[in-house]
């Protein structure tokens, strides 16, 4: 019998939800929560089948949620998006 070698890798579970983007639904799991000026943001990856996307984080102002329903929206205003992520930055400094 050949020697294998296991691996023991931790399942993480994210919290999902589908969102419209660019005229395509998906899957989103949500990789962080953090409130900046008086708002609540997420950070997210895009779920493909079992595994996340490894095309980048994308970030959404998240609305008030009802029961286990998320519901989100766009950061339209560039100055908006661009203050948000340095707070984040920032905070994930510290």
């Amino acid at each position: 019998m050949a020697n294998e070698e296991i691996k023991n890798e931790e399942m993480v579970e994210y919290d999902t939800f589908t969102y419209e983007l660019n005229g395509k639904t998906m899957e989103w799991a949500i990789i962080e929560e953090f409130a900046f000026e008086e708002k609540c943001y997420i950070i997210c990856q895009e779920v493909l089948g079992d595994t996340l996307s490894e095309e980048g984080l994308y970030l959404f102002e998240s609305l008030e949620n009802v029961g286990d329903e998320i519901t989100v929206k766009n950061i339209e205003s560039e100055e908006e998006y661009n203050r948000v992520v340095d707070a984040y930055c920032a905070s994930s400094e510290e």
